[in-house]
């Protein structure tokens, strides 16, 4: 019964895909950086990340689907020179609503709670609201386009950012471009049936409540880019991707008192920026990284 209604869902989410043949339903990846150093100093450490999503849309009527669903991220590292390494956790649920409000257009609707912090006392201090709207646009079946807005409390203060995406797969299947702007971006190449090369780009940007002496009394607040390129393959299950990555990253994992804030930020800009960073700056760093995907593919029509 379960597994008749995801395949039901999935098949209603189909309609307002646009154009991609697939939808990715769990993916866990584990990645660590090369030995990272502090700037002006001699010191260094080295960055473990954790991230696990996981999405399922539930469908109500021909129109509309419910979207629920999981992240789980965790980061490790030192924030200061001969420090003890911390754990930087954040646990955010997805609950929302997917529309179709046209043959080309269709929404969807997004609320984004999260818990973000070293997790040590946790409390409703470490608890943040974000929603995301997006608005889709499918031009042709190989063809789509992205329209929206995100808006969440960080402990820094507002963070807004647009969202521009698009999405391209060539007519024989070869090539695929997924773009979903500022946050990430992936170009892919099909070398075999079995095999993808691609290039993918990904923006971090998040804060965590810091405890010490059993006090929230500062946070950390990352803002870091990876950039990195990929070997896919499928050969174990049509729907398990596995892939490898390497790539480079920039890091940024800064700490602030917990009553110095912002008055907002977009993607490029901060206003009302007059904080006193507490730790030393660390340098970019590459890294490698694996990943599985269990992706699930859409029937066409006719498969429908």
């Amino acid at each position: 019964m379960i597994k008749k209604l995801i395949f039901i869902s999935l098949l209603f989410l189909s309609q307002f895909s646009n154009a991609q043949k697939y939808v990715d339903l769990f993916s866990i990846n584990y990645g660590k950086s090369a030995v990272t150093s502090y700037e002006n100093g001699s010191q260094s450490t080295t960055i473990t990340n954790i991230d696990i999503d996981f999405t399922l849309p539930i469908k109500l009527d021909e129109k509309n689907a419910i979207i629920t669903g999981i992240d789980f991220s965790n980061n490790i590292l030192q924030l200061f020179p001969d420090a003890s390494y911390n754990n930087l956790y954040l646990t955010r649920i997805k609950t929302g609503i997917n529309i179709i409000h046209s043959e080309h257009w269709s929404g969807t609707y997004i609320f984004l709670p999260k818990i973000s912090s070293d997790y040590i006392n946790v409390s409703m201090e470490d608890f943040y609201i974000g929603g995301l709207v997006v608005l889709k646009y499918r031009k042709r079946n190989n063809l789509s386009y992205k329209f929206g807005l995100y808006a969440g409390n960080e402990a820094f203060g507002l963070f807004i950012s647009p969202v521009i995406g698009l999405y391209y797969l060539s007519p024989n299947s070869s090539f695929e471009m997924n773009l979903y702007l500022p946050s990430n971006a992936d170009i892919n190449y099909s070398l075999t049936n079995k095999t993808k090369a691609g290039i993918d780009f990904v923006a971090r940007g998040k804060s965590y409540k810091l405890t010490t002496d059993d006090v929230r009394s500062s946070y950390a607040e990352n803002n870091s880019l990876e950039f990195s390129s990929y070997l896919q393959n499928n050969s174990l299950n049509k729907n398990m991707l596995i892939r490898l990555k390497l790539g480079f990253s920039t890091n940024s994992f800064e700490v602030y008192p917990i009553d110095q804030k912002i008055t907002f930020a977009t993607t490029l800009l901060k206003f009302g920026d007059h904080r006193t960073q507490l730790n030393s700056t660390l340098s970019s760093s590459p890294f490698i990284k694996i990943e599985a995907i269990y992706r699930f593919d859409i029937p066409t029509s006719k498969e429908k």
